[in-house]
């Protein structure tokens, strides 16, 4: 019997995690039916179906408010697998923005899913870390970053043209690089601000605000710099690489356990004894190093299959629910896109 796939999402999706959830959709339907519940309304209809009450349909929810009814889920229909699909950590970014009952409740929730048993698929090894330490062990638990499943181009020695992504005022942390960056004699590209405050306008700092194709742009650059004080597994460090660009990361969370060499990498902390952004692009300007040589591990990692990996994670899901081993779901997924 194929197997039914609902995502619950009540909010508006966009960018990089609107195509990741369009993806997954698209994946999905290679094992089984697959619908999105956008309204309310539409929760109620699939809540008196015949597939949910029938025991055959699987819940994949993204985000913490939706905690409630993964525990409603679970006293309704014990055995029905539910997926948390952990992009991103909200206790940290709602923290950060100041909104600190939103970010208590945040905790609350992703304790209580845990609690649920549902199977959380965190985007990077980084992320599941932090979960761990906060929640303690995590009995159902996958990781799925996001990848491309093509070869990526050459990539670009640094020639001084670099690109930030972000707004001011977030996680991203883009204020970090402009004043790192401030009369080093690089020129530096802005894109998906919402604006440009007087305090950081810079002769050399170029805006652009939000633009639809940015692999597209990133090729008028030669390096990315990653600034971001919490994130899952980002998706402008893979259109950066698949742009041609080198990327430039911090050795803190979320980038410390991803595999990137050394050289590319900066400090955060302001240590006397530890290379400061402008010290790590000097250097990697003045010996032109080749990031994808030197980070073959993340290459191959950003080249690997994202619906195979996709289908591995809900085929366990699958048999551990029917019996079947591993293999034979993978099987059946098969001959059912066929």
């Amino acid at each position: 019997m194929a197997r039914h796939y609902t995502i619950i999402h009540f909010w508006p999706v966009c960018g990089g995690f609107g195509k990741r959830m369009e993806m997954l959709e698209e994946t999905l339907r290679r094992a089984g039916t697959v619908r999105r519940l956008r309204r309310f309304s539409d929760l109620l209809g699939w809540l008196r179906g015949d597939e949910f009450r029938c025991g055959h349909d699987t819940a994949i929810i993204y985000t913490t408010p939706l905690a409630p009814l993964a525990m409603l889920l679970r006293i309704l229909r014990p055995q029905c697998p539910i997926f948390y699909m952990v992009r991103g950590d909200e206790v940290t970014y709602t923290a950060f923005a100041g909104r600190r009952f939103r970010s208590l409740v945040a905790l609350i929730f992703q304790k209580a899913l845990a609690v649920a048993g549902c199977r959380f698929v965190f985007a990077s090894a980084d992320l599941r870390r932090v979960f761990v330490r906060r929640l303690g062990r995590i009995r159902r638990s996958s990781i799925l970053p996001n990848t491309l499943g093509r070869p990526l181009p050459p990539s670009r020695p640094f020639d001084g043209r670099v690109a930030l992504v972000g707004d001011f005022g977030t996680i991203k942390n883009i204020e970090h690089a402009i004043a790192a960056l401030d009369g080093a004699g690089f020129r530096v590209d802005l894109y998906g601000n919402r604006s440009l405050p007087p305090q950081w306008r810079r002769p050399w700092l170029h805006a652009h605000g939000n633009v639809e194709d940015l692999v597209a742009r990133l090729r008028g650059s030669s390096l990315v710099v990653l600034a971001s004080l919490s994130e899952g597994f980002s998706n402008v460090l893979v259109e950066a690489v698949e742009a041609g660009c080198g990327v430039a990361v911090h050795s803190e969370f979320p980038f410390r356990r991803l595999p990137i060499a050394p050289a590319w990498r900066f400090d955060l902390s302001g240590r006397s004894n530890a290379d400061g952004l402008r010290q790590v692009l000097d250097r990697l300007r003045a010996e032109q190093r080749n990031f994808k040589q030197e980070n073959l591990r993340l290459v191959t990692l950003l080249e690997s299959d994202w619906p195979a990996r996709v289908l591995k994670i809900f085929a366990y899901s699958e048999a551990a629910a029917t019996g079947r081993t591993k293999e034979q779901e993978l099987q059946r997924c098969e001959s059912h896109s066929a």
